[in-house]
């Protein structure tokens, strides 16, 4: 880290400028240093790598001569990220999932010189196309690619973790829930995981706990997974609230809740009743907060929002009143 943060001081504005942008035209030269174990360090164009275990780089953007070294050689080879990565990676963020698909893809036919470098823009774009088919939800694709995915390169630690959670999604896919609601149980027990990473898996236990017609388990799983994951993925929320939604309004109980409402029979002590309730505070959520990333809330479940208790229309009367 010290290291790191001595590179980027030392950094002038005007020589990476070029670095940079003649790394950017022609055959691919990213940007970067080569780090020694003494922490001594040397500012160079990268050019790739190969299967013996050699980097190729060359000094400057003018150097006719392309040197060659042991990846070994060097306790560190730092990369700077490039143009059109970054781009892609703007894509990834801006929820343009299928438009990032499409540019990992591409990248990694031009960066697979670099494949045999850590965490190189190879492997990175790699991940990240993975990352897209999860997004898009397409897990097809994703258990398809996973069968020949082997990210060796790959050693920042939540990546890491990201790759070993895609069994899950392929579990889903399949609609084997057995093996999906063993493989959420095993992964929540990781602490390495993020907050992210266990929405994922509450979202998927929620899936599993579904399938096995654990209704009463899957809301807990999506509540935990909605709370996880609240604004950091529209999808995971979105599909956690329409899929608890979902088994609200098939339960048996909420129909007799809503039968009754506002009757004489009505049982406000009843789990229907509150469970209700719970769906009618749900929906309401479900417009107020946007948990929809701009997907409306489907008309038989905003029917949900009619059942409003009247201790929480007073309340939310007084608070419109403040």
């Amino acid at each position: 880290m010290k290291i790191l943060k001595s590179i980027t001081a030392s950094i002038s504005v005007l020589g990476l400028s070029t670095m940079l942008s003649s790394a950017q035209k022609g055959d691919p030269m990213v940007s970067g240093y080569l780090i020694k174990a003494d922490g001594a360090y040397e500012r160079v164009l990268v050019m790739g790598s190969n299967k013996q275990g050699n980097v190729f780089y060359k000094e400057n953007p003018n150097s006719v001569k392309t040197l060659r070294a042991p990846i070994t050689g060097f306790s560190g080879i730092w990369l700077f990220e490039p143009a059109d990565y970054t781009a892609a990676k703007n894509l990834f963020e801006s929820f343009k999932y299928q438009e990032a698909k499409d540019a990992f893809i591409a990248l990694q036919s031009r960066y697979k010189g670099y494949k045999y470098l850590d965490d190189s823009y190879f492997e990175l774009s790699a991940f990240y196309e993975m990352e897209c088919y999860r997004n898009l939800e397409d897990y097809e694709t994703l258990a398809k690619k996973l069968e020949l995915y082997k990210p060796d390169k790959l050693t920042r630690p939540w990546q890491v973790q990201q790759t070993k959670l895609y069994r899950m999604y392929d579990a889903l896919h399949k609609k084997d829930w057995a093996r999906l609601d063993s493989l959420c149980k095993d992964y929540v027990q990781d602490k390495g995981i993020t907050l992210s990473q266990r929405a994922q898996i509450a979202f998927c236990q929620g899936v599993a706990y579904e399938g096995l017609e654990k209704d009463n388990d899957a809301l807990n799983a999506y509540a935990t997974a909605m709370t996880a994951d609240f604004t950091r993925s529209e999808s995971i929320v979105r599909n956690a609230a329409l899929n608890s939604l979902r088994i609200f309004d098939k339960d048996k109980g909420v129909k007799v809740a809503k039968r009754l409402w506002k009757t004489d029979d009505e049982d406000k002590s009843s789990a229907g009743y509150r469970k209700l309730q719970e769906a009618n505070a749900l929906a309401r959520l479900y417009d107020k907060a946007g948990l929809g990333g701009g997907v409306a809330l489907p008309a038989k479940f905003k029917e949900f929002q009619k059942f409003t208790s009247d201790a929480m229309l007073k309340k939310m009367k007084m608070k419109k009143s403040k």
